[in-house]
């Protein structure tokens, strides 16, 4: 997946080792796809060729994980939060251009500007 992702991103990626104890200690319930779409997050998040432990998402670095509250079941909040997170972080990546974070993160010009419209992201 970090082969495919450097490809996208158009930089060479790699993680630390730190981070792939994070991705290897952490149970995936969502199994491959879920792996995948953490690798294509990690991906757009990074402005660095190297991944470190802090780019990982919270429940893979929590000395807690597999020990979660009840809010942390709120699957519509809890993506609602992430695809936020990775708008923001992919118009911080493309200088502020719509049709670069697009680029970045998979979907289409128009996909974008609806998710932008969403979150109320200007």
């Amino acid at each position: 997946f970090l082969e495919e992702f450097s490809a996208v991103r158009g930089m060479p990626l790699k993680l630390s080792g730190e981070a792939l104890q994070g991705l290897m200690a952490y149970d995936y319930p969502g199994n491959v796809r879920e792996l995948r779409n953490i690798i294509e997050r990690l991906s757009v998040l990074t402005s660095r060729p190297e991944i470190g432990r802090e780019k990982l998402p919270a429940d893979l670095t929590a000395d807690t994980a597999g020990s979660q509250g009840a809010d942390s079941f709120n699957l519509a909040q809890a993506v609602s939060q992430t695809e936020r997170q990775c708008l923001e972080k992919a118009l911080q990546a493309s200088g502020g251009s719509k049709t670069e974070a697009a680029k970045l993160l998979g979907i289409s010009r128009k996909n974008l500007w609806e998710k932008l419209k969403n979150h109320g992201i200007g």
